[in-house]
């Protein structure tokens, strides 16, 4: 599924950057996923366009794509899934789509198929899956740190944000990856925390007060919609 990855320590990849003033994309397992989901569950071409320039940007060198290690066993335990979702919607979107032919074909006694093809072939699932591996194929996977650990059990332990409503220990690990991250980039860096789990960060439209502690310390701002997180990047 995973075609390539880079798996680095916060360490070594710090020491590895070549831009004064970085732009950090770093994704959770959900906004990552969204690449290949959001499109078709949304049915909008817009999420579409959104990724796309997104892809684009990273390829272009103007943000870095960045994620934790613990991402990668997450997508490989829900990349099965969400294929299967896609292919549920497809069958129902062409079973929509004949019996809708079907009632044209009656209505006006036509003999042949109005508009003859299988959705299956037009290759949008195979687009999205490319779509989704290059991004993922130009992203840097933080390796695996004790420390991570700790910082994970501490705030499920005590039912700490993001652990604060569904007490999850991965939403801590990759916090915690991405908290790091921040201690360690150069001055005037900034690092777009991308998650569709918004439940986990805010509470009544408002971050809950640790996760804006933890904010206001790094360079971190999290987005949860697409669109606002590209729009954001651009106008920076």
């Amino acid at each position: 599924m995973l075609e390539k990855v880079t798996k680095k320590s916060v360490e070594k990849f710090i020491s590895q950057l070549e831009v004064p003033e970085p732009v950090f994309l770093f994704w959770d397992t959900c906004s990552l996923l969204d690449i290949i989901r959001l499109p078709f569950r949304t049915n909008s071409k817009r999420h579409l366009d959104f990724y796309q320039r997104i892809k684009t940007l990273i390829d272009e060198g103007q943000i870095i794509s960045v994620a934790s290690e613990l991402t990668i066993a997450e997508l490989g335990y829900n990349f099965q899934k969400v294929e299967l979702e896609y292919d549920n919607y497809l069958k129902k979107l062409q079973r929509d789509f004949n019996l809708h032919q079907d009632y044209l074909i009656q209505c006006n006694n036509i003999d042949e198929p109005i508009l003859p093809f299988t959705l299956s072939e037009k290759g949008l699932k195979q687009y999205l899956l490319k779509l989704f591996n290059e991004i993922v194929s130009k992203t840097t996977f933080i390796s695996e740190k004790q420390a991570f650990n700790k910082f994970a059990h501490f705030r499920v332990s005590y039912h700490m944000a993001p652990a604060q409503k569904k007490g999850e220990y991965k939403d801590c690990y990759i916090w915690a990856t991405c908290l790091e991250l921040a201690k360690e980039t150069p001055e005037n860096s900034q690092i777009y925390f991308f998650t569709r789990n918004k439940d986990d960060f805010f509470e009544n439209g408002n971050l809950f007060e640790l996760i804006e502690n933890d904010c206001n310390n790094t360079a971190i701002d999290i987005k949860y919609e697409v669109g606002d997180l590209l729009g954001d990047i651009l106008n920076n």
